[in-house]
């Protein structure tokens, strides 16, 4: 699996859309984007990473970034259920996805915060 397709999953298109209804107009203190952190279906996960990078001059607080799992889950632009369901196809017949979650913002660096979309996969019936 490759960056580049991880990254097509979430086009900049859908994230300026986010912003734009989320922070109605206003330039959030972060760039976005999708990454892969580990493609291992035969170990039984997938997990991605929404890559949360500051912009230039701005700050990224722990209390800024610690509560947007729920927000990134539920919002209907980001549709992280549906970028799941593109895995799902991806993997092929052998793998099924069993579950999925976000799990906690990880601070990498004043600069970088990472939130893991864990994506657990089992052996298709």
């Amino acid at each position: 699996m490759d960056e580049a397709f991880i990254k097509s999953l979430l086009p900049r298109e859908r994230i300026d859309e986010f912003f734009e209804a989320f922070y109605f107009g206003e330039e959030p203190a972060y760039f976005l984007e999708l990454g892969l952190r580990e493609w291992a279906p035969e170990a039984g996960k997938i997990v991605l990473e929404l890559r949360l990078s500051a912009r230039p001059g701005m700050c990224l607080a722990c209390n800024l970034t610690s509560g947007l799992p729920a927000v990134f889950k539920k919002h209907p632009i980001l549709n992280l259920e549906g970028i799941v369901q593109e895995i799902a196809q991806k993997i092929g017949p052998e793998y099924q996805v069993l579950s999925w979650d976000l799990g906690w913002t990880e601070q990498i660096n004043r600069d970088l915060h990472v939130i893991p979309l864990v994506i657990k996969v089992g052996k298709a019936k």
